[in-house]
């Protein structure tokens, strides 16, 4: 009578292939990817939100200090605005944006100058009058444009997708000021109706650009795809 061995399992796996090894490999690897980066990803959104939130409430404080100054020395009206929520905003999502995806004090500062300059600029040329009550949606919208413009280039080697970074960022910050815009009373409160109104929406802008931002950023950071090598790059961000 014939019996057959059975083949002990390391003579099985030593007469696997290269290429099932490396199948093997793979989706080990793609599932134990897959495990880690929902926590992480929660932990960054988590993060990330409260950062903005925090960075928008001291850019309130900045500005209503910044004006204090304007009235002094009468020069400028809409930049100090600018310059405040795009530095003290900016400021916060890179003690967050450094942990997580390597960004540098670059990320600040670029926020910083791209909210400011649509803000400068309508200064300059006093073009505010002429953009109506819409002033502030449309010169963030800017501001979060360049800004964007300027940031992608942290986010082009860690996400094949970190173009769209530049049409967030500047729906994100467009969507405080309308949010403010629509809600609080653009005069001194009568009501605490109207008081209500005015703290929520100005507390709650950077929940909002929290939020969208912080689901765009976890999108771009977890896209799979591999970028293509650029010849004579390290493979490091630019920012």
């Amino acid at each position: 009578m014939y019996v057959k061995a059975v083949p002990k399992s390391s003579e099985v796996a030593s007469s696997c292939t290269p290429v099932t090894h490396v199948l093997v490999a793979g989706r080990l690897q793609h599932y134990t990817a897959r495990m880690e980066s929902t926590p992480k990803a929660k932990s960054f959104f988590v993060l990330w939100v409260a950062a903005n939130s925090v960075g928008w409430i001291l850019g309130v404080i900045v500005v209503v200090m910044l004006a204090s100054v304007q009235e002094a020395i009468h020069v400028g009206n809409l930049v100090y605005v600018g310059a405040g929520m795009g530095w003290t905003v900016g400021l916060a999502q890179w003690l967050v944006a450094r942990k997580w995806f390597g960004a540098t004090s670059r990320w600040m500062w670029t926020s910083t100058i791209g909210i400011t300059a649509p803000f400068l600029f309508a200064d300059l040329f006093r073009i505010a009058g002429e953009l109506s009550s819409f002033v502030g949606p449309i010169l963030a919208a800017a501001g979060g444009l360049l800004a964007g413009w300027l940031q992608r280039s942290c986010l082009r080697f860690r996400s094949p997708k970190a173009d769209r970074w530049v049409i967030v960022s500047a729906v994100a910050w467009m969507c405080p000021a309308l949010l403010i815009e629509f809600v609080a009373v653009p005069r001194h409160p009568d009501t605490a109706l109207e008081s209500v109104r005015n703290i929520g929406s100005f507390a709650l802008g950077g929940v909002v650009l929290g939020v969208i931002t912080g689901l765009a950023l976890t999108s771009l950071l977890a896209a799979k795809e591999q970028l293509p090598r650029v010849p004579g790059h390290s493979g490091q961000n630019d920012c």
